[in-house]
């Protein structure tokens, strides 16, 4: 086992496990991420049954172990594509967005997730979920729309104001659907 990063939480050693890589996420010395870490065990479980987030392996002895994404963070992926990749990977975070919206799930990181979504062979993948949870009112897509709106894709701010403001008050798919467009033309 070695060392991999760190966080605020905790400190992340990549191994390999049953012929693959997996990490092995543990409490950071000082930190409160014991919850934090049995918080993302129990998330990670739950949305990896939708498709999201790397494969849960095991939480035990105060350690989450999961899958290891070998991949690029979105922000240094899409300045070196196509647009359509770059489109057809947006659609894709915003598919997953929708989703633990619709499930009432809240990650709490979408407004800048420099570090939470990784590109592996140009499928998206989110990570850090230590910080979700459940809520009537989750703010994954919009989140994520203002983020990319951040980034310059697009220019209408206007516009994808007042798409935020109602997909906000009906959460609608085909609401969510308009603002995936805005960034996707």
């Amino acid at each position: 086992m070695h060392y991999l990063s760190k966080g605020k939480r905790g400190v992340v050693y990549l191994a390999k496990e049953k012929g693959k890589l997996v990490v092995f996420k543990k409490e950071r010395p000082g930190s409160a991420a014991l919850r934090a870490l049995h918080n993302e065990a129990q998330w990670l479980q739950r949305l990896n049954r939708h498709g999201i987030g790397p494969l849960f392996v095991r939480f035990d002895n105060d350690t989450l172990v999961m899958e290891y994404i070998d991949g690029v963070p979105f922000v240094d992926w899409y300045p070196r594509q196509k647009k359509d990749a770059i489109h057809r990977v947006i659609r894709e975070i915003f598919d997953q967005c929708y989703l633990m919206d619709s499930l009432h799930v809240n990650k709490m990181e979408m407004h800048h997730p420099v570090k939470h979504i990784l590109i592996r062979s140009g499928k998206p993948v989110m990570i850090d979920f230590e910080r979700c949870k459940q809520t009537m009112t989750p703010k994954n897509v919009t989140q994520f729309a203002q983020f990319l709106s951040r980034l310059g894709f697009t220019e209408d701010h206007e516009t994808m104001r007042r798409l935020l403001q109602n997909y906000k008050k009906s959460y609608d798919k085909k609401m969510c659907q308009r603002i995936v467009r805005c960034f996707t033309v």
